[in-house]
């Protein structure tokens, strides 16, 4: 799969990357903006072409978060940018009432999927007890060199959620974070091709729509997350003290060093 580069200056100039992009400038309360060349986020990375790693090494790209299930990794693995340390931490609920493998659902699941309501309870339990969100926080509590990249499968639900969290930790507001995460939305054309290609001439009219619900990106979406923390921790900043350790002055450190 490739894709060609969208104008958007936060995309990387990758030919094999899902919606890799770059979240440095985005804006703080504080008037700092994110250093550039720091915090990446993107889709799965094993369609990267040499010419892609290479401008990944030059970054360079130094820590790569893999929010996939292990039997996706094994089936796709990550082409690793060379000196980079790579970990798996599954971002998946642990529940399995639902996932976000929206780029595996056949043409007879998504016949009888309501896809909207799937995504929403998805992303009401993306934020909590979440151990992949643990690791990103500790490497977010630890100074790097380099770049960190949070990835999944298309770069749009469980990175979705872990950006929002490395973003209000460095201090973004609601509506920056916001800005970023509907950025994804229109980059995801290679993808919903290649599921239905997949599903083939089964898929009715119904399931197109469910299909398009999995794979949109709406503010409904990140924002039931949201209103699931508002409910259980009252704001942003409890949630991101009790659930990860994010405490402010944990949170000060960091935007030290992630702020310019």
């Amino acid at each position: 799969m490739t894709t060609t580069i969208p104008e958007h200056p936060s995309l990387l100039p990758l030919q094999g990357g899902i919606n890799f992009r770059d979240m440095g400038g985005n804006l703080a309360a504080d008037g700092r903006r994110v250093r550039p060349g720091k915090l990446l986020r993107s889709g799965a990375l094993d369609h990267l072409t040499d010419g892609d790693l290479s401008h990944l090494g030059n970054i360079p790209l130094r820590y790569i978060l893999d929010y996939r299930d292990p039997d996706e990794v094994n089936r796709h693995p990550d082409r690793l940018s060379p000196g980079a340390h790579y970990v798996n931490a599954p971002a998946n609920p642990l529940s399995r009432e639902v996932n976000a493998r929206v780029v595996e659902f056949s043409a007879a699941s998504l016949e009888s999927l309501d896809g909207e309501a799937w995504m929403l309870e998805l992303y009401r339990q993306l934020p909590f007890n979440n151990p992949a969100y643990h690791q990103l926080a500790a490497w977010l509590k630890t100074p790097f060199d380099g770049a960190l990249v949070q990835h999944c499968a298309v770069g749009k639900d469980r990175t979705g959620v872990g950006c929002a969290l490395a973003l209000f930790t460095l201090g973004c507001d609601k509506n920056t974070v916001m800005e970023d995460y509907l950025l994804t939305d229109g980059m995801l054309t290679k993808v919903h091709q290649v599921v239905l290609g997949m599903c083939g001439d089964a898929l009715t009219d119904n399931g197109h729509r469910q299909l398009n619900s999995l794979l949109a990106v709406r503010e409904s979406y990140l924002g039931t997350a949201l209103g699931a923390i508002k409910e259980r921790y009252g704001d942003v900043d409890t949630w991101m003290a009790r659930e990860y350790g994010l405490t402010p002055e944990v949170r000060a450190r960091i935007q030290d060093t992630l702020l310019a």
